[in-house]
């Protein structure tokens, strides 16, 4: 298999992102044996990636349908455990992936596709508003685009079935990548770096009102590094799945002093200072929003502000920071979709 499919952008332990009302557990031993090494879609609009083979695991991870996923292999012939492009490897039942191969993925890369635009939407058996449900479409998945048909866009799911969506829900993946302003190059101007910035707090604030949901990473639910990396997504970047190796990357910013060098679309990261006895513990993440303002979940997706005396205080200390924007595509763990391999 093709490696440039898996972002090999950090070798950290992966650690769980906690709420501030969650205790953050120690992750499931992953499985050392690779004799599989297969390659799959996922197939629903939100398959659930769980940390040991059982419905009563705790939930790991979510990947949208459509993305492509390594498989290891598979548990009692119903289990079985994948890795997403950013290196989490978790547990799906199989109906939740399709098996593909490696030409099969290549000429995918090549094939025109739709991608989900809609916080929500149905793929139908007809053209119709009436008709049958083939399943749900969450923002940001993909699905291979056949044709138009008045109001309705045809397409082919990943399990293979043919299906109808509203057009107005979906958009040419190429365009929509290549459309993504948020993702400048180093050196920018600052007009086009500002435009970025405000990208990324208008997706954000869009989820405001989301309930928190441990490893969450859709609309249907987010926690707070999957807030961060879903946000980031749906404007063109990949980022790591955990606070815990989210605070690694990009370029650092110092927050030792306060916030004054911080700059709207930065992430902002909690958890315990390291003393004498304990290491530094990284346990969640925010989106830094300027004037003091944060927007991260923690109970639900909401505004918070972080100056002592304001209704909305968050009482939190900020220990680490550091800025994605323009940070992209030159080894510091960030990754624009265009040039990240996987999906072209």
């Amino acid at each position: 298999m093709k490696k440039s499919l898996f972002l090999l952008l950090c070798a950290a332990l992966v650690l769980g992102c906690a709420s501030p009302e969650k205790k953050v557990q120690d992750p499931a031993p992953q499985p050392e044996r690779e004799d599989e090494n297969g390659l799959a879609f996922a197939a629903l609009s939100v398959i659930n990636m769980r940390e040991d083979p059982a419905y009563s695991a705790e939930l790991g991870t979510q990947a949208l349908m459509g993305t492509p996923v390594k498989v290891h292999y598979h548990d009692n012939d119903y289990w079985v455990n994948i890795e997403t492009p950013d290196g989490y490897k978790a547990w799906v039942n199989e109906m939740a992936i399709v098996p593909i191969d490696q030409a099969r993925l290549d000429t995918w890369k090549e094939t025109p596709r739709r991608i989900v635009t809609n916080y929500y939407t149905f793929f139908l058996d007809a053209p119709t508003p009436d008709a049958n449900h083939v399943s749900d479409g969450v923002w940001g998945d993909i699905v291979e685009y056949v044709g138009t048909t008045g109001k309705y866009t045809e397409v082919d799911l990943p399990t293979g079935r043919r299906a109808f969506v509203p057009t107005a829900d979906v958009t040419d993946l190429r365009t929509w990548v290549d459309s993504r302003a948020a993702v400048v190059p180093a050196g920018a101007p600052q007009r086009d770096v500002e435009k970025a910035r405000q990208l990324i707090l208008e997706t954000a604030k869009t989820f405001v009102g989301v309930p928190y949901l441990w490893a969450g990473t859709s609309i249907k639910g987010v926690d707070c590094s999957g807030f961060a990396k879903t946000v980031y997504f749906l404007n063109g970047y990949m980022l790591l799945r955990n606070a815990s190796q989210q605070y690694k990357t990009g370029e650092p910013v110092d927050v030792s002093e306060g916030l004054d060098k911080l700059q709207p679309a930065d992430l902002v990261f909690f958890g315990r200072e390291a003393t004498e006895d304990k290491p530094e513990r990284i346990t969640h993440v925010a989106i830094y929003m300027g004037d003091g303002k944060i927007i991260h979940s923690s109970q639900v997706v909401r505004i918070n502000s972080l100056i002592e005396g304001e209704p909305d205080y968050y009482s939190r200390k900020v220990i680490r920071a550091c800025r994605i924007i323009g940070q992209q595509d030159c080894g510091k763990g960030v990754v624009s979709i265009a040039k990240s391999g996987v999906y072209f």
